[in-house]
Parts: structure tokens; sequence; C-alpha cells
């Protein structure tokens, strides 16, 4: 592979930019990559940006696609990618470890980054190339998990715990259930798992913490808490106005049909959200709380204990493509420093509803609503996503490997077992009894196994809970 020379000096690219000028060169193109529905947004602003800098000496050029997609799309075919493309932040070990990647290393833009973010993001923006540690993403947006609810069946009181929906679900009809979520995958499904003691936010949970480029660090699933907060959810999922899994129809159908009244999904979802349920009667909050009962406390988790539901709380960030020209270097991070400013981070809110990223922006929000420049579900749906960053964290996943364990080796797939009380594997399995605590225990055990193994064990220790 050609060596890419990142630290490529800011002089040399003036040089070779006024040089295409003066040869009477046509202007070169930057190529930005970001998500489908902000791309006239940025093109707008990226238009601005060059006539208010006459020389810039690039034209921009925005291109929409799918930011779910677009790791997979770098590491497949890196030269046919825009120069600055937008991931999640949990791509960027493997996109820096892969040497898809170059870092920032502009320092009016380390600046801006290291001023502008709350420390959980900027925890996740880092890697290491050639043993030193250098910033490859610039966060603009972020995103979690919250509650979307149908406002006319459940009150703003009752939408403050998971027992007061499926109360509200009860007074609904005998066969309507109160909560669903979006996807049965390791991120839409994960509200239990990474919820927090409602009072001091504690969880023994853990997940990869303390992991590096050469090491997976520590997880824990087997802890009492964990426990008895899955047999919470088994009793949710049995009970009839509890908690579903989403039809073969879709979550949104489902929300249509009255079939069940709340949702768990992010700002993404609202579109969709608000067709299923009505933009005038959709309600948004932050996700609910629930508590333990006798028949759920296990060991140190008493009954009485109440947690917060969980999510992980991330950032959408820009990375400049390794592949890339090397004389648009400096010229990448000056243009990624503008796109990721606050002032585009609020305009890109106001007529997209991107969430921003950088720190304190909730308390721009209500003088947005107030001034008439956003709608009072963006202000909502923008304030129960920042205030679940403080129940949330961010994807722990710094390399490619740790992503993958964690969604692509089934252990999804061994949680929703888990609580609709089956056998897993269904063949020869190694979790049974399901519904019992020793169960669960096998469960989640198998679970942290898959975590820091990417595999299936042999068989599951007698005695639990014990590492995996």
């Amino acid at each position: 592979m050609k060596k890419n020379n990142f630290l490529l000096s800011i002089a040399s690219v003036a040089l070779l930019s006024g040089c295409l000028a003066s040869c009477g060169k046509s202007t070169p193109t930057i190529t930005v990559w970001v998500g489908e529905e902000s791309a006239q947004f940025y093109q707008k602003m990226c238009n601005q940006y060059k006539v208010e800098h006459a020389n810039f000496g690039y034209d921009v050029v925005i291109k929409g696609i799918d930011t779910g997609t677009v790791a997979g799309t770098i590491t497949s075919d890196p030269k046919a990618a825009g120069d600055i493309f937008t991931v999640a932040h949990d791509n960027i070990g493997k996109l820096a470890g892969g040497k898809y990647a170059k870092p920032m290393v502009d320092q009016l833009l380390i600046d801006q980054v290291e001023s502008d973010n709350p420390d959980s993001f900027k925890s996740v923006i880092y890697s290491t190339l050639e043993g030193k540690r250098y910033l490859f993403g610039a966060p603009y947006i972020s995103q979690a998990l919250f509650l979307y609810y149908n406002a006319e069946k459940i009150s703003a009181e009752q939408a403050k715990s998971f027992e007061g929906i499926f109360a509200a679900a009860k007074d609904a009809g005998n066969k309507v259930k109160g909560v669903t979520v979006v996807g049965d995958d390791g991120f839409n499904f994960s509200f239990t798992l990474l919820a927090q003691n409602a009072t001091d936010h504690s969880t023994s949970v853990k997940i990869y913490e303390g992991a590096t480029e050469s090491s997976k660090g520590t997880s824990n699933v087997q802890g009492d808490d964990m426990v008895s907060r899955t047999k919470w959810l088994q009793e949710a999922y049995n009970n009839p106005n509890g908690f579903a899994f989403a039809s073969q129809s879709g979550w949104e159908q489902d929300l249509n049909n009255n079939a069940v009244l709340s949702v768990i999904g992010g700002a993404w979802h609202y579109e969709a959200a608000a067709a299923a349920i009505g933009s005038s009667k959709i309600g948004i909050t932050i996700l609910p709380t629930f508590t333990i009962t006798e028949d759920q406390a296990v060991g140190t988790c008493q009954a009485g204990t109440t947690f917060r539901a969980g999510t992980f709380a991330d950032c959408k960030v820009f990375m400049i493509n390794a592949y890339s020209d090397s004389g648009k270097y400096a010229a990448e991070q000056e243009l990624i420093r503008f796109l990721t400013s606050k002032d585009i981070q609020t305009r890109s809110f106001v007529e997209c509803s991107n969430v921003p990223a950088y720190e304190g922006a909730s308390s721009q929000f209500k003088t947005l609503y107030e001034d008439n420049r956003i709608t009072l579900n963006q202000y909502l749906l923008a304030s129960a996503q920042v205030d679940m960053a403080s129940w949330g964290i961010p994807q722990p996943f710094i390399t490619g490997t740790l992503n993958t364990y964690f969604y692509s080796k089934s252990a999804p797939a061994v949680y929703r077992a888990l609580i609709e009380g089956k056998n897993y594997p269904e063949t020869d399995p190694l979790v049974t009894n399901t519904y019992t605590t020793n169960g669960v225990r096998q469960g989640l055990y198998l679970m942290e196994y898959i975590w820091m193994h990417g595999k299936n064990p042999t068989s599951i220790p007698t005695e639990l809970p014990v590492a995996a």
C-alpha cells in the first residue's frame, strides 16, 4: 500500500494550491459524504463558505449517503469514497487502525474539538498511529435513544415509568402492549443492559472497559443488578400490557394500529414515529424508570431498587479519507473545522433536526423554540436526546473486532432468547431453563463470553458468576 504523507506541511499545500491557480488549472474539488437527509443543507453551507473565503481554493461537492453502511464502503473501496466522510464514532478504531483515515493535525481544529465537546465524546475520537495518539474524528451530531409515545393514551406522568406505561396500555385494551423497540439488535435493544440505578447512576455492567487497540479490556454482564433487570424484562414481556418485540408488520404499523403505545427509538426514527402515532399527538421524553419487585430481586439487588433505562449516547464524526489527495489535507481540516463549529451544528439542528454534539447545546433549544425557529416536537426531541446523555455511554468499540463481537456474533440473539424464555441455541443448547435465575446467569455468561471471544464456549461453568 502506498504510504500517505499524513504530516504534509501547510506551507507545501499553500504552494501547491497557488501553482494550480496560477497555471490556469480548473479549481480542484473536495468531496464530502454526509447523511442523505442533510446533503442539501451542507451543500448550501459549503457554497456560502467558499463565497466568504475567496482564498479557500476548492470547490466542495456534498454527496448524501447511507451513514449506516459507509464504513463498509470505505473499507471495500476507499479510493471511490469522499475526501471527507461521516461515520458513527464506533467505526473510528477500525478505520484508523486499517489506515483508511488520516489523523487531524491542524491545531485550530484540535483546539476546537477539545473545547467544544464533552469528555464522553473526547474519550472515543482518538486513536493510536505508529505509537502516537491522534485525533481521527471531529464530532458534529449526537445520537441517543429515548421514548416516543401516544400522548392521547399515555399521560406525561405515566410516561415517566414503565409501570405507568403498562397501566395506560391496560386501560387501552387487554391486548395492547405498552412499549416496543425498533429492532432487537445490540444497539436498539439495550435499554435494560445499559440501565443505571436511578439514584446514583450505578451499574455492574462493563463493556470492554479499558480496552485498547491491543486489548479487549474488561467486560461484566453477570452482576446481580443485571440479573434482576433481565428478570424484570422477562416479566414485562409476559405481561399482556407490557413489553413486545415488533411484529412482522413492523413497529410503525404496530403503533399505527394501537397494538403498542410507545417505542424506544432515536431522532432518526422521528418521521416514521410521527407518521404512525400522529404528529399532533406524539409525546417525546427520556427513557422511563422501572422498579424491581420481590420476585425479580437477586442477591445485592433488592426489591424496590429503581433503574432508569439506558442507551448508547454517541456522536457522528467527520473523518478524512487516507486515500484523498495529500494536497487537500490542510483545506480538508479547515473545512471540517467550519462544518463542526457550534454555529453550523446549531443551524443543522434548525434545518435538519440533527441534534448537536457540542457541550451545552441544550441551553440553545428553548431559545430556538421561543423564537419560532424550531417546532415543539423538535424542541422535545432534542431535549430528550441530550438529557439521555447522562444515562448513557458511548459505544466502546475502539476496534473493528470489538464492534463485530458485540453486534454480529449472536450475543443480541442470546439476550432475546432469555427474554422469550427459549433455550439457546435451539439445538444442543448451552442455555436452558431461561426463566430461572440460574438460566438467566447462563445466558448472561454466554453473552459475555461472545463479547470477549467472538464465539460460543464449549460449555458453561456450573458455578456462576465467573469471568468469561
